[in-house]
This record gives structure tokens, sequence and C-alpha cells, in this order.
């Protein structure tokens, strides 16, 4: 309220006005402060702590195996843990990015310390302007005196908008950026996966066995006898009139092929270890021990 009867007390309400809106921002900035500090700091030390772990442990695990040799499982891999580490202070990182802890406790600590700034430089230039006016300041003085406080509550005004949308600039741009990562992870797990599911459907499907025996014709009766053994099991055949033994629907893997047969009324055999492929054909030869 302005009281032209009493001028020196209205230009103290509206300086002291002025002042208290300049300092709740400023006290605002510094309660505020902790909510961004604690978890920056937390999280830059958790960070540090795990990113020199990661290069730490597998030094430590290297020098306890040369000293007690048996301290330490076999099985115990370094490299994984220090994975796990650069993976977790990786994470805390993007934490940190993602809900702007460190960059909000700058902004927060520039703002508030900018302000006393403005507030000090404020009360500096009142006390100089009130000191050249006269006892009962003109009306062209009073008018400089208000513009002076106006000038100060729309700077500290200014200051917060500014903080705020750099606030929401960050937060969208980061809330874009997450988006974009998910989105590419995603796309990475989805082809990860039909990658997976195509060769797995390659790995299940069924090979075929073509085999050929030399000298097939030099048997008694042109016969011969196949046994396949694999992890199925075993499998029996014969053939008659043919050089050539064909078996389709074969899982893939790793079998033993033996042929059996008898050449001048003797008994002759001869075997392979056979690899068959998925989907493929396996083409071996083999040749019976016949004088």
């Amino acid at each position: 309220m302005w009281d032209n009867n009493d001028v020196v007390a209205s230009l103290r309400a509206v300086r002291k006005n002025a002042e208290d809106e300049g300092q709740k921002a400023i006290d605002w900035y510094w309660r505020k402060k902790p909510w961004k500090s604690n978890p920056s700091q937390a999280i830059q030390f958790s960070a540090l702590i795990l990113t020199a772990a990661a290069g730490i442990v597998p030094v430590i695990v290297q020098v306890v195996k040369s000293i007690w040799p048996f301290a330490i499982p076999p099985t115990f891999d370094s490299g994984s843990v220090a994975t796990l580490c650069v993976g977790i202070a990786a994470a805390l990182i993007g934490l940190d990015k993602a809900f702007g802890y460190s960059s909000g406790w700058t902004r927060y600590v520039l703002t508030a310390t900018n302000m006393t700034k403005l507030m000090l430089e404020f009360r500096m230039d009142w006390v100089a302007m009130v000191a050249a006016s006269a006892a009962s300041p003109t009306l062209e003085e009073q008018v400089k005196l208000i513009q002076r406080a106006k000038d100060f509550v729309s700077e500290i005004q200014g200051m917060v908008l500014q903080e705020t949308k750099d606030w929401a600039n960050e937060f969208q741009s980061n809330m874009a950026q997450m988006e974009k990562e998910l989105k590419t992870q995603l796309d990475t797990l989805k082809a990860q996966v039909a990658q997976a599911a195509k060769e797995k459907e390659i790995a299940a499907k069924p090979g075929a066995i073509e085999l050929t025996l030399t000298n097939a014709d030099k048997t008694d009766g042109f016969h011969f006898d196949i046994a396949l053994e694999g992890a199925a099991g075993k499998f029996t055949d014969s053939v008659s009139n043919a050089k050539v033994w064909t078996r389709t629907n074969t899982a893939p893997g790793q079998y033993k092929l033996s042929v059996d047969a008898k050449a001048k009324g003797s008994a002759v055999a001869t075997s392979m270890i056979l690899d068959v492929k998925a989907g493929e054909t396996a083409k071996p030869s083999l040749t019976l021990p016949i004088a």
C-alpha cells in the first residue's frame, strides 16, 4: 500500500517487499539443493568405486591365485565381475543423466549465487539512491527507487523462469535420448531374438546322408549292411545291387557309420565318423578292404 502522506515509509515497504521476493527465491534454491546434490554425490561416488573395482578385481584375483592357488575356485571368472561393475557404473551415470541430479545441482547453485549477487547490488544501489535524494524524496526520485525495485524483482523472476526453461529443455532432451536408446536396444533385442530363432530353426532342420561304397560290386551277392550310430541310437539297413545308400530326415549331429559285408566268403568291414549338418547332405565315400 502506498501512502502519499508517508513517502519514506512507503518506499521502505517497497524495498522490503522486493527483498522478500528475492530472498524467497534464493532460499528455495538452497533448500532444494540437497535433493539434487545428495543423489548426485552418491551416484558419482558409487560409479567411481565400481569403475575402479572393475580394473582392480582381476588384478587382485591373479595376485591371490599366484600366492594361494586354491583360495579362489577355478570357476571364478573375474572378467564377469569386472563387466558387471562397469555395467552398474554405466547404469548409475545414465540414471544421473536421466533425472538431472548433477546438472540440476549445478543449476541450483549458480542460480542462487547469481540471485544473491543481484540482491547485494540492489541493496547497494538503493542505499546510494536514497543517500543522493532529499530528506523527503521528490516525485522523480520516488519513481527511480520504485523502478529499481521493479527491475530487481523482474530480474529475479527472469532467472527463475530461465532456470525452469533449462530444466524443461534438459528433461525433454533426456527423455528423447532415453526413448531413442530404448528403441535401439529393443530393435537390437528383437533382431537377436529373431536371429536366435532362425538359427534354432536351421539347427533343427534335418540333414541327409548319401554314402557311396566304391567297391560294393565286389562283395558276395553285391550286398552290404549299414549301421548308423548316434545320439538317438543305432539304425541298421541293408543294400543290394547298388553302390549308393541314402538316408533322409537325419537329425544334425555326429555319427559313426559302419559297413559290413562278405567278400569271397570272408567278413570285411569299414567305418568312419560322419558329421551331418542341418539342411545339408553328407556325401561320404568308403572302400571295403577287399583283396
